[in-house]
This record gives structure tokens, sequence and C-alpha cells, in this order.
């Protein structure tokens, strides 16, 4: 038997050191494969190419505490992640703005696809980030910037430097998050602190120049209100991330629910939703919820 497709293209894909593609075509052969025999290998297998964290990018030593870069290609559940129709939008604009991007650097035109997220912990930015690099098939790098800061003087504006030659040098959705640790208004900076502060804002706006327009950056923080002026100008958008209204939090329940093939009384949902405000509260609780499902499971079988 000669060998096929997927498996030219997996040998192919290991032949030219490219992990991210021979991940996918061995997915591909997995999932081709519907022998009886082989449904244990390819259930484990499968689970450990596409588990959250599988594909996580090596990263040069000097950025490996400050920056996390992933393929989300395989590893996103795309059936389980519930979109607001509020989201939609912001994610079209999003998508509309990178074709408006790539033409513009054509005619050498600098414009930054940026956008800003603000809203309260909870509400999903930081996923939403994933979805939107899934969407795009690009890989998903992390910036945290409460991991970023470093009490020494110019080492917070060394690490972001870092950070940003990187995104710049390899297209990705860029994500800035807690972007308001360090973005702060310079105009109530007052304290030897403050300034250094203000210093690290301006190294954060300089760098945030100097992006290819083929990054797509997406800052998220809980306080709008603090950020610099400045850096809120540079974003082209600005959109705000509530939490979910009750009917948003059911729908985003059910569609996890239905594609686990799990099911849980109404009534149990209704009460987790209407206690909870924010989606990860409520779908830790839900999880929980599931665990005592196959617990029973379990002592019935």
């Amino acid at each position: 038997m000669g060998l096929g497709n997927y498996e030219q293209n997996l040998i192919k894909s290991i032949a030219e050191n490219d992990i991210r593609e021979a991940r996918k075509w061995a997915v591909a052969a997995l999932n081709a494969d519907t022998t009886q025999k082989n449904k244990g290998f390819v259930t484990r297998y499968k689970n450990i190419l596409t588990s959250e964290g599988a594909g996580m990018i090596e990263l040069p030593g000097n950025l490996k505490d400050i920056l996390v870069c992933e393929d989300v290609s395989l590893s996103f559940k795309e059936n389980r992640y519930y979109v607001t129709e509020r989201q939609e939008i912001i994610a079209k604009n999003i998508f509309r703005l990178a074709k408006v991007s790539g033409k513009l650097m054509e005619l050498m035109i600098p414009y930054k696809n940026a956008t800003l997220l603000y809203g309260p912990p909870g509400t999903g930015k930081t996923m939403f980030g994933k979805y939107i690099a899934y969407k795009m098939g690009l890989p998903f790098c992390y910036l945290n910037f409460s991991k970023v800061v470093d009490s020494y003087m110019g080492v917070t504006s060394r690490n972001i430097a870092q950070a940003f030659t990187y995104a710049s040098t390899n297209p990705c959705v860029f994500m800035l998050d807690e972007v308001d640790t360090i973005s702060c208004n310079r105009e109530r900076t007052s304290s030897g602190a403050d300034r250094e502060i203000g210093r690290v804002t301006v190294t954060l706006m300089q760098e945030f120049d100097k992006l290819a327009n083929d990054v797509v950056v997406i800052a998220a923080t809980n306080r709008l209100d603090i950020l610099d002026k400045a850096f809120v100008s540079r974003c082209s958008q600005k959109y705000e991330m509530p939490p979910f209204t009750v009917e948003e939090s059911k729908q985003m329940v059910n569609k996890f629910l239905n594609d686990i093939e799990i099911s849980i009384p109404d009534i149990e949902i209704d009460q987790v939703v209407q206690k909870n405000s924010d989606q990860r509260t409520i779908m830790a609780d839900v999880i929980r919820l599931i665990a005592d499902r196959l617990e029973v499971e379990d002592e019935n079988s």
C-alpha cells in the first residue's frame, strides 16, 4: 500500500520542520481512521494533539518569562465557544481592518489593526483574542503586563521592546493584557515610581508604532479610565466587553454542553447563571456540575 495524502503531507511537514503543519496532518490522519482496533490510539493522540497548550510555540530564552505564543489552530474548540451578536460585529471589523492593513502595507502606508477591549474581569476578553487568532489562522501571542513589570529601572522597558520585536517579525494576533498596569495617564504621575511608569508608557507607544501592519493587536483592560490617552488614541477600534445577559449566559452554557453531549437540567443552569455575573465564574460552576454528573455515572456503572 502506498502513502496516502495525509502521510505524504505529514512526512513533508516533518522534513521541513514545520511542526504546526505536521500537527494538522497528524490530526487529519487520526480523523480518517475509523477502525475499531485503533479507536483507543486515535482517541488518545487526538486529545493530546488538540489539547489546550499542545500548540505552544518555542520562544527565545529572553522571552520565555514574559511572552506566551500558541498555535490555536487545533486546540481552540470553536464548536463550544459562544459568540454574541456584538462580538461577531467586533470580529468582522477586525477581519476587515486586516484586509485594509495588508493593502496599505503594499502602498507603504503604516496602519495598525489595533482594537482596545475594556470591561470588568471575567468577561472573556482573552478568550475572544484566541477566537480571533483561530479564525484568522494566526498564532496567538499573549503579553501580560503584570508579569512584564520589573523593580529594576529600565528592565521593564527592555522586556516590552523584546516582546514587541518578536511580534513584529512573526505575524500574529498580539494580545496585550492588563495594559493598564503600565499605560497610565502620565498627567497624574508625581512620584519617582510614577515617573518610571511614565517612561515605560512612552516605550510602549514607541514599540507599538514600530509594529508591522500584519500584526493584529488586541489590548485588554479593566480600567479604561486610567489609560494613557495617547495610547488609547493609537487603537483604531474601541469596544466594551460587558458581562453576558442571563439569556446569553444560558446560550453559552448550552452550546458547551451540546458539544460535549452532556445534559444538565435547565433549573440547575438557571441557578448558575442567575447567581454569577461573569463568564469565567459561570463556566467554573458548570464544570463542577459536569464533574458531579460523571462521578455519579461512574458509581452507577
